[in-house]
């Protein structure tokens, strides 16, 4: 198919990352935006929106990624975006403990404010599996928590670029099949998450869509 032909499909999906503060959500999602890490981020005031255009076999696809505070004062702010939202990674610190008991306070927001969540592609991801000395949660407790809400999980590391590239692609594969769209992208509707191909689309400006205002915090 012709990328620039007037009939190409064009799908449009909206991602949530949620979490607590300094779990690395903005490093994540920096990373898979731009393949860029600093060790000082903008603190998340609110929300923050950026986006990404992609080539999903037959179609363009257009990802919106909506970043969240993680302070507590800010949570109350995200339920305004659960209902249309496509999917969810939820995320903690594997080096802090604290962040890792919270998952069950963030899976519970979102089978309360979303509007279908058993519809909904949920990830859960542990960061910072770099910092291997200050590692915290053990295997067992991520085994526990992903069989008892059946998230897909994923082990990464923003500053190393461990595994973000993947958890994205699987986010929007699984979205793609969940909201019964692969036909839309070309594929026959039983096809399997395998033949989902997702590439980047070249010379695209990947600019952040500001939606709020943020200060400045040491961040990981």
């Amino acid at each position: 198919m012709n990328n620039n032909s007037p009939n190409s499909i064009r799908l449009t999906y909206n991602f949530l990352v949620l979490g607590d503060q300094m779990v690395g959500k903005t490093s994540i999602i920096e990373r898979y935006i731009s393949d860029k890490f600093r060790t000082n981020y903008l603190t998340t005031i609110g929300m923050d929106k950026k986006y990404k255009r992609l080539k999903v076999n037959n179609a363009d696809v257009d990802v919106f990624i909506i970043d969240t505070a993680g302070e507590e004062r800010f949570r109350s702010l995200a339920k305004n975006f659960y209902k249309n939202t496509d999917g969810i990674l939820v995320g903690f610190s594997l080096t802090e403990k604290k962040s890792f008991n919270s998952i069950d306070f963030w899976v519970e927001q979102i089978n309360e404010n979303s509007r279908e969540p058993n519809k909904m592609s949920l990830v859960l991801f542990g960061n910072k599996c770099d910092d291997e000395a200050n590692i915290s949660v053990n295997p067992e407790e991520i085994n526990a928590i992903k069989e008892k809400y059946n998230l897909e999980y994923f082990k990464t590391s923003a500053k190393e670029n461990i595994n973000v590239q993947t958890m994205f692609e699987y986010l929007i594969k699984n979205t793609i099949i969940k909201k019964g769209d692969l036909e839309k992208i070309g594929l026959n509707k039983n096809s399997t998450i395998n033949e989902i191909n997702v590439q980047i689309k070249k010379n695209q400006k990947l600019e952040p869509i500001k939606i709020t205002k943020n200060k400045k915090k040491k961040c990981c």
